[in-house]
């Protein structure tokens, strides 16, 4: 198993010594509304992310996630429940849990209206990676996805010479 980067270390990693080799990475995005899916898939793309996976609902996502295998979920946290599926929450503690086609272990960014939300509580006591508020800058985005995914993924981080 290998040793995952100490949080301070990381971002003074990102783009001044390092940055985190984006290639081959699958991503899987869970939005119910389309236009900030589409935003998030965008940004995502501008950031030069492979193009990720999109679900509108746990279900759906669930149902993609048997057939590859997911580097990386970002799910809103208040997902849209119409027919009883699992909102961003539920989605977060099956996962947790190992009792969907997704790893145990996979990182996992909630996207949050507020930061003072309930759940935020929950979701860290579960285990989330990490936090947005939306809307989400680029900026933000890009750096809260390379402290992830430079901790859980050290062997693809590019040192700058």
């Amino acid at each position: 198993m290998t040793q995952a980067a100490p949080k301070k270390l990381t971002r003074v990693m990102d783009g001044l010594f390092a940055h985190f080799h984006y290639e081959g990475l699958r991503v899987l995005v869970i939005e119910p509304d389309e236009d900030s899916r589409a935003a998030l898939v965008r940004a995502l793309d501008a950031l030069g992310l492979p193009l990720p996976s999109e679900a509108a609902t746990a279900d759906e996502a669930l149902a993609m996630a048997a057939d590859f295998e997911t580097d990386l979920v970002i799910c809103d946290a208040a997902l849209d429940r119409p027919s009883g599926g699992d909102d961003g929450l539920e989605l977060l503690r099956r996962i947790r849990d190992d009792s969907t086609a997704l790893a145990c272990n996979v990182p996992v960014i909630l996207l949050t209206g507020e930061t003072g939300d309930f759940g935020v509580m929950e979701a860290k006591r579960l285990g989330v990676d990490g936090f947005l508020v939306k809307p989400v800058p680029a900026k933000r985005l890009r750096a809260r996805l390379n402290a992830i995914l430079m901790r859980r993924f050290p062997d693809r981080v590019v040192w700058n010479t």
